[in-house]
C-alpha cells in the first residue's frame, strides 16, 4: 500500500511539472498603420525597402523572461510594390516551459536575411557577402493561455522596433590566421628595436 501511495505522489508531481507551461500569442504584424506605415526595413542602402519578390524574409524572435531569443513561428516574406519593407504573418505563439506567470515579462525582436543565403538567420547569418538584420529589442508583457487562464482580449503587438537597414556579412579571419599576423607583427617590432 505504501509503495501505491509513493507511486501516486510521483506520478502527481511529474503531472503537474510537464503542465507547469505556458502558451502565449503576440500578433506580429509590421504593417501596423496602411495609411502611413513608420517601420520599414531597408536594405544595406539605407533606401531600398525589402521585396518578397526578392528572397527577403523576416521571422520573430521571443525571449521569456532573461532567456535566451528564439525563433518562434515560421519566417514570412516581405510584401511587394505598396507594402514593400514590411511583413504580416499574423498571429504567432509563444510556448514557455514552466513559466506560470501570466502575464509574464519577455521580449521580441525581428530578424531578417536573405533565402538565397540560408533558410535561416543564423545559417544566412555566416555567409560572407550576405544581407542580414536585426531589429532593435522591444520588452513587451505576453500574455495567453496560460495554465488553463481566461484568454486577454487582445494579444500584444510585434510592431513596437523602429525602422532598421540591413548589413552585409563580412569575413572573419581565422583564429590561427590571426593568431600567426599577430606573431609576425610582433616579430616585426622586436627586430626593429634592435
Amino acid at each position: 500500500m505504501k509503495t501505491y501511495k509513493k507511486l501516486v505522489i510521483v506520478a502527481t508531481t511529474l503531472f503537474c511539472v510537464v503542465s507547469s507551461r505556458a502558451d502565449y500569442s503576440i500578433n506580429f504584424n509590421t504593417l501596423n498603420d496602411p495609411s502611413a506605415p513608420t517601420n520599414p526595413v531597408f536594405d544595406i542602402d539605407g533606401t531600398t525597402k525589402l521585396l518578397g519578390s526578392a528572397g527577403y524574409v523576416g521571422q520573430l524572435y521571443t525571449q521569456i523572461g532573461a532567456g535566451s531569443f528564439a525563433a518562434i513561428g515560421a519566417s514570412a516574406a516581405f510584401f511587394n510594390a505598396g507594402g514593400a519593407g514590411f511583413l504580416a504573418p499574423g498571429t504567432v505563439t509563444v510556448t514557455a516551459p514552466s513559466v506560470t506567470a501570466n502575464p509574464t515579462a519577455g521580449a521580441y525582436q525581428l530578424r531578417v536575411w536573405n533565402t538565397a543565403n540560408g533558410s535561416t538567420y543564423e545559417a544566412a547569418s555566416v555567409v560572407v557577402g550576405a544581407h542580414v538584420g536585426v531589429s532593435s529589442t522591444v520588452n513587451v508583457s505576453f500574455a495567453g493561455y496560460a495554465n488553463g487562464n481566461i484568454p486577454p482580449v487582445s494579444f500584444p503587438q510585434a510592431n513596437g522596433f523602429s525602422s532598421f537597414s540591413l548589413s552585409t556579412v563580412s569575413a572573419v579571419p581565422e583564429p590561427a590566421t590571426l593568431a600567426l599576423g599577430l606573431f609576425g607583427a610582433a616579430g616585426l617590432l622586436i627586430r626593429r628595436r634592435k
